[in-house]
């Protein structure tokens, strides 16, 4: 396998043309004809990971066996075609990576294509790949998929195995991936987690106005709406959730958590990561014991709160994915900030809970994507797999 130059237009770091990965004990070949590619998170056996950072490429040993995720889509038949770019130590939604560049949105090439997965879902969106493992912390799947306008998911935390993958936060981090449509996101999901697809009966649930209204742009929120009314079934959720303070408890939690895996090593290396990383990381550093205690009891009142939402296993939440389409390329950084704060509230209802989240690719804004998110109970990640499906249906009826 071959390291390839920085590319600013394009989604892999390395192809694998003519490098062929086999796994140790095929299974089945349920994948078969399905091509995948992997965050450059997630290791390959005789190469090394490099988290999107040229200084931890060098640090870092060469893998002497395959991430599990990745030999679980290797057993069942699907072919690896390549390493995708990553923002560094996965630490950002945005999709820019100061050392190699900004892989291009096929679905609208003027803006982001959102992060820190912003490689594959590059690669999936521009066909280059119909499936592509990713990891989502605080969105990194679900935003990307909003941007691109492809399938993606975060399944429940804790579901899948992370062994061979690096972690930014270790009390949010999923394998995640994406795909170009929703047979090969649910074939994926049960090659990951050894499951089998269900035909149980969703109950739709929708967020009141007054939870999301002050965070979606116009566009959004009017789609959201007419989409309620047209599904007479959707049953409101009348719940107050303190979204503002959910997201914040969220940073502070992930920045501890962070900091505490890879605070070492980034207070040797700080000069060698982009500004907007080293700055997070030096947020990171500063947090006290205090601050976590507090923002692990609103943790706890989110969890409690969305299990008496969420109190059959049937019932899920629909939502748009985020507030916005993508930022322009040419966006300044505090309109950056601004989209990345208000998705951060929709994003860390699933985070904070490690529920699983699907987003699928929903209207077009001023010609760019946005995604609707189904969000379900924990462990219910085949229901919100067949809950895409029925809404798939009615929204093309």
């Amino acid at each position: 396998m071959s390291q390839l130059q920085p590319d600013t237009g394009g989604a892999f770091l390395t192809e694998a043309y003519g490098y062929a990965l086999q796994a140790h004990r095929p299974v089945s070949n349920n994948l078969e004809g399905i091509r995948f590619a992997v965050k450059d998170v997630f290791d390959i056996a005789g190469t090394r990971t490099g988290a999107g950072n040229p200084v931890w490429f060098s640090d870092h040993e060469v893998a002497h066996k395959h991430a599990t995720a990745v030999e679980r889509l290797l057993s069942g038949g699907a072919t690896f075609v390549g390493k995708t770019l990553t923002d560094e130590l996965t630490y950002s939604l945005a999709g820019i990576n100061v050392h190699y560049g900004v892989p291009r949105n096929p679905a609208s090439p003027d803006r982001l294509p959102g992060g820190s997965s912003s490689g594959s879902v590059a690669a999936v969106a521009a066909g280059l790949a119909d499936v592509a493992l990713g990891t989502d912390c605080g969105g990194s799947v679900r935003l990307p998929a909003s941007y691109c306008g492809v399938w993606g998911m975060r399944p429940t935390h804790g579901r899948l195995s992370g062994h061979g993958c690096l972690v930014l936060a270790h009390s949010f981090d999923t394998v995640g991936w994406f795909a170009r449509n929703l047979q090969h996101l649910e074939q994926t999901f049960c090659a990951l987690a050894h499951a089998e697809t269900t035909d149980t009966e969703p109950v739709f649930l929708a967020l009141n106005d007054t939870v999301i209204n002050n965070l979606l742009d116009p566009a959004v929120l009017q789609a959201f709406n007419e989409l309620k009314s047209e599904q007479a079934d959707f049953v409101p959720v009348t719940s107050a959730l303190e979204l503002s303070n959910w997201a914040a408890a969220f940073r502070t939690l992930q920045a501890s958590e962070a900091w505490m895996e890879h605070g070492v090593w980034v207070s040797r290396h700080s000069d060698e990561l982009g500004e907007d990383i080293r700055r997070r990381f030096d947020i990171a550093s500063g947090v006290t014991a205090g601050q976590v205690r507090s923002a692990q009891q609103i943790r706890v009142a989110a969890i409690r709160a969305l299990n008496h939402i969420l109190d059959d296993q049937h019932k899920v939440i629909v939502i748009p994915t985020v507030p916005t389409p993508a930022p322009l390329l040419a966006a300044d950084a505090a309109a950056v900030d601004d989209i990345r704060m208000r998705s951060q509230q929709l994003l860390c209802i699933a985070g904070l809970a490690g529920l699983p989240q699907l987003s699928m690719p929903w209207i077009q804004v001023n010609g760019a994507p946005v995604g609707l998110s189904i969000i379900g109970g924990r462990g219910c990640d085949e229901i919100v797999l067949h809950a895409a499906q029925q809404l798939q249906a009615r929204i093309a009826s």
